[in-house]
């Protein structure tokens, strides 16, 4: 009899393990929509945020939109920062960074995804924690990123397949 329970107790085990390896996790997809192709893929948790930084293409001042990832897998808006007003920018701002170098409009919006298109000009960037994705030299010029929160298998990603 001890012998069965062990049986079945590894046997349950391992199947918990292999579920716990298939069962897919929140994840920060970056893909290149021409391509069809993940350049970047992270394990995400509801109130990680990463910053979209690049440089406008008519006033050529820097911009960083700052987002959280949500629990229902939307991207929140957490602010927008620029150094000057400018054509297309938010026109009221609500207040300057700490260091006083960035006008701050404040966000709320949620997103389902959002694209942007590449060109040299720009030089976007998507920056997590520690790093920096200089997207210029991931995705070919005129291609469009797109940046969304996706369910993708965790053994899958734990293995670095996109």
């Amino acid at each position: 009899m001890p012998k069965r329970k062990a049986i079945i107790g590894w046997a349950l085990a391992g199947v918990t393990l292999a579920c716990l390896l298939v069962l897919p996790v929140q994840t920060l997809e970056v893909r290149s929509r021409r391509a069809d192709r993940v350049i970047f893929r992270e394990q995400t948790e509801p109130g990680d945020v990463f910053t979209f930084a690049y440089i406008h293409s008519i006033e050529k001042i820097p911009i960083e939109g700052v987002f959280a990832v949500e629990a229902d897998g939307a991207l929140r808006v957490v602010e927008t920062r620029f150094p000057s007003y400018g054509a297309g920018l938010p026109s009221q701002a609500t207040g300057k960074s700490e260091d006083g170098k960035w006008m701050v409009a404040p966000g709320g919006q949620k997103l389902p995804e959002f694209s942007f298109y590449i060109s040299p000009i720009n030089r976007p960037s998507l920056r997590m924690e520690a790093k920096t994705l200089d997207l210029t030299n991931l995705i070919d010029s005129g291609d469009v990123v797109v940046v969304a929160v996706r369910r993708y298998p965790f053994l899958l990603m734990r293995l670095g397949h996109n």
